[in-house]
């Protein structure tokens, strides 16, 4: 009767571990879908919102987990807020002192938000007219 008594507990324990192991296999799926931020239109530009305040618009792709790699980069000068009549000074990358070039990895801890932009938005029409000089 013992032994009877042990083998039950022994079949508990291991159903116990099973479905904590689930559990923990759900819950990485469920926060890893919480945490991405969906996919990105590729081709097309998107606006990276990030925690310094800073926005940054360009082609994004989604090269690993920690860092995403944003192309065509171009911002708002500090000073200008963006409104629907506000004409847009954007600066390209790679004109700054320090040369970069014109690509940046962005660390996605410390991205907001991302919106895919339409290309008839003021900002895209500004890229547009710019490299068409």
């Amino acid at each position: 009767m013992g032994g009877e008594k042990k083998g039950k507990t022994g079949t508990w324990m291991v159903a116990l571990f099973v479905i904590l192991v689930l559990l923990g296999v759900w819950y990485f799926f469920l926060r890893g879908s919480e945490d991405s931020v969906g996919p990105i239109a590729s081709g097309d530009y998107q606006a990276v919102f990030v925690d310094n305040g800073q926005v940054y618009f360009g082609k994004l792709d989604q090269s690993d987990d920690e860092f995403y790699l944003l192309t065509d980069v171009f911002y708002l000068q500090s000073s200008v807020a963006v409104t629907e009549t506000a004409a847009l000074s954007l600066t390209k990358l790679g004109a700054e002192a320090h040369g970069p070039e014109d690509s940046m990895k962005i660390n996605v801890e410390h991205i907001l938000f991302i919106e895919d932009m339409k290309n008839d938005s003021k900002v895209v029409q500004a890229i547009q007219s710019y490299k068409s000089k």
